[in-house]
């Protein structure tokens, strides 16, 4: 379940999602920052820790999806395959049930 989605437009070739997810017990950010160079391009899914920490457990290197998304996006959309996938990697990962209580719950 998403909680929260935000999408900024930086400068020429330059926009992020980042989306916050409470699923299987964990507290899972995922963060896609696409810049005009590949290899600057990113995208990591972490979880959140006891100790309101994150941690990064699932990533994808920009060299892998950058040449799929456009220079400029007037939303995150071209972003939510990347993030969709990094998700499914970090949930794949993840033991379930936690092996701790999450914060806040």
């Amino acid at each position: 379940m998403i909680v929260d989605e935000v999408f900024h437009q930086g400068g020429h070739g330059t926009y992020e999602l980042t989306r916050v997810h409470h699923t299987d017990g964990y507290v899972l950010r995922v963060r896609v920052y696409r810049d005009s160079y590949a290899k600057q391009s990113t995208a990591v899914a972490e979880v959140l820790t006891p100790l309101f920490t994150w941690t990064i457990i699932a990533s994808s290197p920009g060299s892998g999806w950058h040449r799929t998304t456009p220079i400029t996006s007037p939303d995150a959309t071209p972003l939510i395959p990347v993030a969709d996938e990094v998700l499914r990697r970090a949930r794949r990962i993840l033991p379930v049930p936690p092996p701790f209580t999450t914060p806040g719950r």
